[in-house]
Formats: C-alpha cells, sequence, structure tokens
C-alpha cells in the first residue's frame, strides 16, 4: 500500500512539473520557411500578437508559437486540407491565455484534428452540423477537434468569437482533473468563491436577458467561463467598460502568478 501512495504521489509531481515547465516531444518539426512565416502570420492576422508593446514580448509571443506547433500533431480529417497559417492561428489562440505565464505549456494536448466545417458529436461534417470546436475524452483523450472555418474567422473582431481560444480555456479548465469552470491550477484559494458567485451571477444576467454576454455563457458553469475569458482575451476594454467586476477579477486569475500587466495595450 505504501508503494503504491508512492507512485502516485511521484506520478502527481511529475505531473505538475509537466504542467509548470512543459517538457513536450518535438513532434512537428518546423521547416526554415515556416519559422521565418510566423511573424507575418501574426502580424497580418492575430490582434493580440500586434498590441504586444516590446520586441522582447514579441519574439517571446513567436517563440512560443513556435514550441507549441512543433509539439503538437496537426491532421486534416475529410475533405478538409489545412495550411500552415491555420497551425499558426490554432497555437496564438493557445498561447494566449498563457500569455503571463511564460513556463507553462498544455501536458493535455498531443494532437488537433481539423474538420471542414461544423461537425456533430459523431464527427461527421456537413450543412446541418453545429459543433465548431471540441475538446476530446475517451480514446480521443489530448485531442483537440476544430472546424477550419472557425480557425480562420477566430480573430475577426466582427464574428466575436474565437473557438480555438474558447477550446484552449476549456483544456485549462480540465488540467486539474476536472472541467467545471474553476480553473484551480490559476485561480487562488482565495479568489475561488467570489470567483463561482461571480460566474452565477453572470449565468442569471445572460439568462433574463439581462447581460450582452454570448447567451452560449448562459449553459453551465463551464461554459460561462470559456466565454467570459474569450471577452478577456478578445475584448478586454469591452469587458472593462461593461463589465468592470468581472474584468478585474479576470485580471487577478490570469495575471496572478507572473505580478505583471499582460504588457498588451488595453
Amino acid at each position: 500500500m505504501a508503494i503504491l501512495v508512492f507512485i502516485l504521489f511521484i506520478g502527481g509531481i511529475i505531473y505538475l512539473l509537466r504542467i509548470s515547465r512543459g517538457g513536450s516531444k518535438m513532434v512537428n518539426p518546423l521547416t526554415p520557411v515556416e519559422e521565418k512565416s510566423i511573424q507575418q502570420i501574426l502580424e497580418e492576422e492575430v490582434p493580440f500578437f500586434k498590441q504586444l508593446r516590446s520586441g522582447e514580448h514579441r519574439q517571446l509571443y513567436i517563440d512560443r508559437v513556435a514550441d507549441f506547433i512543433e509539439s503538437v500533431r496537426f491532421t486534416s480529417a475529410g475533405n478538409a486540407k489545412h495550411v500552415f497559417a491555420d497551425e499558426v492561428l490554432v497555437a496564438a489562440s493557445a498561447m494566449i491565455p498563457l500569455y503571463a505565464f511564460p513556463e507553462w505549456t498544455y501536458p493535455n494536448i498531443r494532437e488537433i484534428i481539423f474538420y471542414e466545417g461544423h461537425f456533430d458529436e459523431q464527427f461527421e461534417s456537413g450543412k446541418n452540423k453545429s459543433i465548431m470546436g471540441m475538446v476530446g475524452d475517451g480514446y480521443l483523450n489530448d485531442t483537440m477537434l476544430l472546424s477550419l472555418d472557425a480557425v480562420r474567422t477566430g480573430f475577426d473582431r466582427k464574428e466575436g468569437s474565437n473557438t480555438a481560444l474558447h477550446e484552449f480555456i476549456h483544456l485549462i479548465d480540465k488540467a486539474d482533473g476536472s472541467v467545471d469552470g474553476i480553473p484551480e491550477y490559476f485561480i487562488p484559494k482565495h479568489l475561488i468563491q467570489p470567483w463561482m458567485n461571480m460566474i452565477r451571477q453572470m449565468i442569471i444576467e445572460i439568462r433574463t436577458r439581462e447581460s450582452d454576454i454570448n447567451p452560449y455563457g448562459g449553459s453551465s458553469d463551464i461554459e460561462c467561463f470559456a466565454v467570459v475569458s474569450e471577452y478577456f482575451f478578445e475584448k478586454p476594454e469591452l469587458l472593462r467598460q461593461d463589465h468592470p467586476e468581472v474584468y478585474t477579477l479576470m485580471n487577478r486569475i490570469f495575471k496572478h502568478y507572473s505580478g505583471k500587466d499582460l504588457n498588451v495595450k488595453i
């Protein structure tokens, strides 16, 4: 029994180290041409990158995007035909919520599967399908499924929704072992109850149409966390103006460990 407890303890330590220090193997090495094109794609497509204030922070973001691409397998399913720019957009989305945590990575993702358009729970794509992104479970554990259409419009401010970013927020939520809307690896213990209170109040406001937050956020604590996080990273000035308490609490959660601002113009 003591040996089993010791093994579980060591396993837990290794898992935490993987979360905080990375350690993913290179499975998708970049070519020199791809490496050089990352910055251009970010400058053309990703508002978050364009708002970074210093060359040092811009280079850090580029490097982390490159590292993510090299550590994850990208696969096109069915009629989907993704290109390198799609991989950059997914990696850019992944690194946004971890921007203030330079030593952190995702230990719970090994493959991104692209679908041509929307798909369903049986992973079939078509005109009448409704799913744009999904974090896999069971035999698809450590896998994320994304619609190419959703990836390519994710940074379009007119669309107002970044599906890839939304799904990576779910991965952050999942890192503590459960998807429950409480990011326990990010949120200090003393903020958990205020966070839960805020989420539940927001869900009430969304459901009673007293809020301008995406109605999908009213479906559960889990989706409320993901949707509000999208607003925080994609439209921080709007969230700060319309929901200052929510903005303040989100700011404390996603910047708690770094003790610095996000180095973006917001």
